[in-house]
């Protein structure tokens, strides 16, 4: 799929923005997760290691959806997902003893982010679509 430099450019932008979450991400688990054994330097480098394919996922499905190319969508939406996954899987993986509670507080904020994942996917989109229309009319 060949990207014009514009979209290059707010696909990087995109995946830095989400690179930069990571860091706030580290600090809610090392408060929060760190006295119930989450090494919060384990889960930075694995949030860092997948956050910015992520990001680079999720702006390439926008693209691949904008332009009806189903196949790279799929693929994408399943390195989006991937990668949205793994920190998760991180902290479900070496967190002990955690009160029923917490774990309902990290059930909540993965439904919260995954919706705000979708909305900002049909944000883009719908973005993309008045760019590419702006673009078309001139």
């Amino acid at each position: 799929m060949a990207r014009s430099k514009r979209e290059t450019f707010w696909e990087r932008l995109w995946a830095s923005t989400i690179v930069l979450y990571t860091f706030a991400a580290t600090f809610v688990v090392w408060k929060t997760l760190g006295k119930y054994g989450v090494n919060p330097i384990g889960f930075f480098l694995v949030d860092l290691a997948t956050s910015w394919l992520y990001g680079i996922s999720t702006a390439r499905l926008v693209v691949c959806l904008y332009r009806r190319q189903m196949k790279p969508a799929q693929k994408y939406g399943i390195y989006t997902l991937i990668n949205f996954a793994i920190p998760d899987i991180y902290i479900f993986a070496f967190a002990r003893h955690v009160p029923k509670d917490i774990y309902y507080a990290i059930f909540g904020v993965i439904a919260l982010l995954a919706a705000f994942s979708i909305a900002g996917v049909v944000q883009q989109i719908r973005a993309y679509q008045k760019e590419q229309s702006a673009k078309e009319s001139n």
